[in-house]
């Protein structure tokens, strides 16, 4: 099949993000009869979870100190459920084990999942809690100073391999076509719309682009020329000037301390 030079729907990234997006694209343009997966095309400069997806632990749950992602990762949950075999879903359940100083915020994330009807339990007490874990999860468990546990009965975790392949199945199962090995280069603007995007195999014609590449989302953004830095309005209504628009955190090893011991 021949490189294509148009699509009306071009998603980047071929990730958990790319995959889920295409396929649900196409099943709302059938429903809508505005469309269908033929109008979709995935491409990723690598493989199928190639990036950040296909090392990702695999948890899912919906515990969040944001309310605002409570109702949205509640309807994600769902979504595994609907194929838990061919997602390599595993539905044990999710559990946040905490000390003391977690217990006021643990027991909101409790409260704001019980206002949505997400089944989970919520134990407090020292006592209480090493009593709910060797009756129900470990006889011999002896964690000390645990005065709470979030119990979720949804969540679990899933094989991330697995899972973005039937994604990717799925996607082709609509009419979705995903190209690999094809690294995009640029975009082609018109005023304030893309019209185009640039790959090192040659241009894509485009309406619509949905950039779905996780952390190398900021090079894309680097390439439509746009703002390094926003302003912000806090609760309050005061205005931050300036704020960095990217903010990358990484969590760091202790490598000394790692190194250190490998030597004793």
């Amino acid at each position: 099949m021949s490189f294509p030079t148009k699509y009306k729907y071009v998603i980047i990234g071929a990730g958990i993000h790319g995959l889920s997006t295409a396929y649900h694209l196409a099943k709302e343009l059938k429903q809508k009869k505005v469309g269908s997966g033929k109008d979709i095309l995935v491409i990723d400069k690598a493989a199928i979870g190639a990036g950040a997806s296909g090392i990702a632990c695999g948890i899912i749950r919906n515990n969040y100190f944001q309310p605002a992602m409570r109702e949205l990762i509640a309807h994600s949950v769902a979504l595994w459920e609907e194929d838990v075999e061919g997602y390599g879903y595993r539905p044990v359940g999710y559990m946040q084990i905490s000390c003391e100083s977690m217990h006021a915020d643990v027991a909101g994330i409790y409260k704001q999942q019980q206002e949505i009807g997400y089944e989970s339990l919520f134990i407090e007490g020292e006592k209480e809690c090493l009593k709910y874990m060797k009756k129900n999860i470990f006889y011999d468990w002896q964690a000390k100073n645990i005065t709470s546990i979030l119990h979720e009965k949804k969540g679990g975790y899933a094989h991330n391999t697995k899972a973005l392949y039937c994604l990717a199945d799925k996607a082709e199962a609509e009419g979705v076509r995903i190209l690999t090995g094809v690294k995009v280069t640029g975009f082609k603007t018109n005023k304030n719309s893309v019209t185009a995007v640039k790959t090192q195999k040659g241009d894509i014609e485009c309406d619509y682009v949905i950039i779905g590449a996780g952390p190398w989302a900021k090079s894309f953004w680097d390439m439509l020329d746009l703002p390094d830095q926003i302003d912000i309005k806090d609760n309050d209504g005061n205005i931050h000037k300036n704020a960095k628009m990217w903010t990358y955190l990484c969590l760091v090893e202790p490598i000394f301390q790692r190194g250190r011991f490998a030597n004793n």
